[in-house]
């Protein structure tokens, strides 16, 4: 299949199964996601999962799971910059991998994820950072559209 020919899926938000997320399918889907490493080949991600089950009180309780994806932090704000590219590769291809399975992925941010405190409560040292929360839910009333639909872009074009 050409990617040109996928259809992705447009989603209602309220529409979702509170069935648990099973981390070995999110350890699935990481596997085949972190093929997106920067031209460095540094992989500078990490992940945690967390279970409706395990969430801290101040984690969103209307999704069946979330994925904390951290960045490692660095001095150069140009590896900085190919890092955080990276990473957010990464989400994309997580999740158009997870379409395939019906789960649906969210990518958030919380004021929470500035506060280092929280971070600690985590686990995550003070080397990283957040850089997106996952809200990850199956969803059961999925339509399908074209990825071909014309869209309007803000292109330049040098001569």
């Amino acid at each position: 299949m050409k990617l040109t020919d996928m259809t992705i899926p447009r989603h209602n938000n309220h529409a979702f199964e509170m069935r648990p997320v099973p981390k070995e399918l999110v350890l699935e889907l990481l596997n085949h996601a972190v093929w997106a490493p920067n031209h460095k080949l540094r992989e500078p991600w990490r992940f945690i999962y967390i279970p409706y089950s395990g969430k801290p009180d101040w984690f969103d309780k209307k999704v069946p799971a979330q994925l904390v994806v951290t960045l490692k932090s660095d001095n150069s704000t140009n590896r900085q910059n190919e890092d955080l590219a990276a990473v957010f590769c990464l989400i994309q291809n997580f999740k158009l991998l997870a379409w395939e399975r019906r789960l649906g992925v969210n990518v958030t941010f919380h004021e929470w994820m500035y506060v280092q405190e929280y971070c600690r409560r985590l686990g995550i040292p003070d080397k990283e950072k957040v850089a997106a929360v996952l809200d990850l839910a199956f969803y059961s009333d999925i339509l399908e559209t074209s990825l071909t639909t014309p869209s309007t872009l803000n292109v330049s074009w040098l001569q």
